[in-house]
């Protein structure tokens, strides 16, 4: 969500009009900050329309027209842009309200969440009040460990950083070029047709640049400041083209306007989150925003829809509505999980009364203060300041006072994070089953382990938790350099099968095997293409596999265990179903890559369940983090277990290993069962060690030492 155009008064930036136009505010471009706005908080807060995130990019053009037109207009008045009060106006303008909002997420997701979330969200909070936060979510978004954790508070912030990093340079850039001209060319629009030629090749650039990014970084280039410059480049040329989109025909500047609407509403309709962005997914948006703003320029007629009383009140108050909207939405959605409903109509009425007063309280009387004007010597603070500090002590005060009340209700409610004296075991499916009872039926939370306050720092144990690399610097991780062990298993799959790895160890290692970690994190080993959400991760997946494949045939193990997350998305499938395929994928991967194998044993993967990092809060309860076993987790047990049984090959079913009747808790005697939404944690998996022992041996043909601790 763009900050400029959201914080500042829409005026026309036409050059040459009348005095009362210059000086009027543009209710179209009010009108569409309320579409903008609208849109994405109905997709955060009801996923419809798929598109809404569009909105963003429409605040992106509305903010290189405004910034970009007062600062033309600045430099025709005075000869010069004065960079200290355009950014004085800036921080005037964007910092109050902004880091209200931070404090204010800050100090409630402290009160609410726990551990690590409590860390990641004050890192969130640093970065997002030195507007850097969209490289931080782009770097979470290409870090497999971090694409499916919980989402933070201030993920919208994201946008306001990428507008900030733009009003960095191009401020500076516009003044030199104007200064350059000026003193060259008198004639002022050859100096609007230079600059005009300037922002062409970096709109032109940006693009080029975002499809490349598209390609190779999606996540990356969604938050790029580079692959969006584009969008705030085009409002800017608008801005530079004002002379001559005021020669428009008034006759037909409504069509331009409707034309655009309607562009607009398309958008958000026609575009998902699968649509390559921002290039091509945001030109529609766009271009339909430049539409709305040129056939605006010199005055509006015939847009009841962008311009009426109602609708300019929702872009007055559009920058707080954006601001707080989506930490409501995650704090309320944390706090009370399984209010269903109620927490669409918690969050859509809490934005709007925190946004109505934040406007009145905090944003628009700052905004029209002195505040950062230089005072004349001995002169007395303008009387709006002091109406603001006032404003500013009641409004820390009730910040203040409804923290203390939080705190004093939470306080009670706070599950232990005691360190448990040691990690539990069980010795047999019985006990097992008895304990995941028990769990199923407690109503307080228990000492757990890992405990609460570790949370996210989670790891499946030393050293392990990334997989090997087919190709690193010093050599190939998943080869075994060592001469051939009497006794040597071989892990493989993706970040499932990494998961078990302190399971294998713990029962085969006593014994005098030699286990090698052959996985890799968002590569499952099935013999078909598949596609990660990490870009990086689907490009070299084909060649870890062929490494793992040659491994196998040279050192031709005496047991391949293999485990793969049981959604997988597949580059194609040959007209089958999706589980025909994957069985197809399985039985391949098992008849011919571990053919040279001696045993084959498949360990189905854990059902899907809750993260324990957005469940597990001061205010929920053990229920709340009870999942289900879906039908689709059930019949691609079924599809497994065909796949992977045969000829020296066994699949073992785990689904007992986490639920009764269906019903699976997030902790299990004690130890909490996973370390996000699908990855056992490596407390667990050592507490399943005698189980799998008992099942593996057999397999193996007699009894297997394990260890218990």
């Amino acid at each position: 969500m763009s900050s400029g155009p959201l914080a500042m008064p829409v005026r026309d930036a036409t050059p040459g009009a009348s005095s009362s136009r210059r000086s009027g505010f543009r209710p179209d471009i009010q009108g569409l900050r309320a579409f903008a706005v609208v849109v994405v908080i109905l997709d955060h807060v009801l996923h419809w329309p798929a598109g809404g995130f569009v909105g963003v990019d429409v605040f992106f053009v509305i903010s290189g027209f405004l910034i970009t037109g007062l600062l033309m207009n600045e430099h025709g008045r005075t000869g010069r842009i004065s960079f200290a009060n355009f950014y004085r106006r800036r921080v005037r303008r964007i910092l109050p309200l902004a880091v209200l909002v931070l404090v204010t997420t800050y100090l409630a997701s402290s009160l609410l969440f726990l551990g690590e979330r409590v860390r990641s969200t004050a890192w969130d909070t640093l970065y997002a009040a030195l507007f850097t936060a969209n490289w931080r979510f782009a770097a979470a978004g290409t870090d497999y460990w971090q694409t499916d954790g919980p989402v933070s508070p201030l993920r919208h912030y994201w946008s306001l950083a990428v507008e900030e990093q733009f009003y960095l340079v191009w401020p500076i850039v516009l003044g030199l070029i104007l200064g350059y001209l000026t003193r060259r060319i008198r004639h002022r629009y050859a100096t609007r047709w230079a600059v005009g030629a300037v922002l062409g090749v970096i709109v032109l650039g940006s693009i080029l640049f975002a499809l490349w990014e598209v390609e190779h970084r999606p996540t990356v280039a969604y938050f790029s400041t580079v692959s969006r410059a584009w969008e705030l480049g085009i409002g800017a040329l608008l801005a530079v083209a004002t002379p001559l989109l005021a020669r428009i025909p008034a006759a037909v500047r409504p069509a331009y306007q409707w034309l655009g609407l309607v562009g607009l509403v398309i958008s958000v309709f026609a575009i998902n989150a699968q649509t390559p962005f921002p290039v091509p997914g945001a030109f529609l948006a766009v271009i339909s925003t430049a539409l709305v703003i040129a056939g605006g320029v010199g005055g509006q007629r015939l847009m009841a829809p962008l311009t009426n009383r109602a609708v300019r009140y929702v872009g007055d108050i559009s920058y707080s509505l954006y601001l707080w909207h989506f930490p409501l939405l995650i704090l309320i959605g944390v706090a009370l999980p399984a209010a269903g409903h109620a927490t669409v109509v918690l969050t859509l009425g809490g934005t709007a009364l925190l946004s109505v007063l934040s406007y009145h309280l905090v944003e628009d009387p700052i905004r029209r203060s002195s505040w950062l004007e230089r005072q004349p010597p001995g002169g007395t603070p303008h009387r709006s300041r002091a109406r603001l500090t006032r404003r500013g002590a009641v409004l820390v005060a009730l910040v203040a006072t409804v923290a203390v009340v939080i705190t004093t209700t939470i306080a009670v409610r706070t599950p232990s994070s005691q360190t448990p004296a040691g990690t539990w075991t069980v010795t047999s499916r019985s006990e097992l089953a008895e304990q995941i009872r028990t769990a199923l039926d407690t109503t307080g939370w228990p000492v757990l382990a890992p405990p609460l306050g570790d949370l996210g720092a989670v790891s499946f144990s030393s050293g392990e938790g990334r997989g090997c690399r087919p190709a690193v610097p010093d050599g190939n991780e998943c080869a075994v350099t060592t001469p051939r062990p009497r006794k040597l298993a071989v892990v493989v799959g993706d970040s499932i099968g990494t998961a078990w790895l302190p399971l294998v160890r713990s029962v085969l290692e006593p014994a005098g095997w030699v286990v090698q970690d052959l996985t890799y994190a968002g590569c499952p080993f099935l013999a078909s293409e598949t596609v990660s959400p990490i870009e990086e991760i689907t490009r070299f997946c084909p060649g870890h596999r062929r490494t793992v494949r040659a491994v196998i045939e040279d050192r031709r193990p005496d047991l391949a265990i293999v485990s793969n997350a049981y959604q997988q998305r597949f580059v194609r499938t040959g007209g089958a179903s999706f589980q025909v395929h994957y069985e197809q994928a399985a039985r391949t991967a098992r008849e011919q890559w571990l053919a040279a194998a001696g045993r084959v044993v498949a360990l189905q993967p854990p059902p899907l369940g809750p993260d324990p990092k957005s469940c597990i809060t001061r205010l929920s309860a053990p229920r709340d983090c009870v999942s289900t076993l879906s039908a689709d987790y059930r019949s691609y047990a079924e599809v497994e277990r065909r796949a992977w049984g045969g000829r020296n090959s066994w699949h073992i079913t785990t689904t007992d290993w986490f639920c009764d009747s269906g019903k699976c808790p997030i902790f299990v005697g004690g130890v909490i069962v996973r370390r996000d939404g699908n990855h056992i944690t490596a407390e667990y998996a050592r507490k399943l060690t005698p189980l799998f022992g008992e099942v593996l041996a057999p397999i193996l043909g007699g009894a297997t030492d394990y260890a218990t601790d």
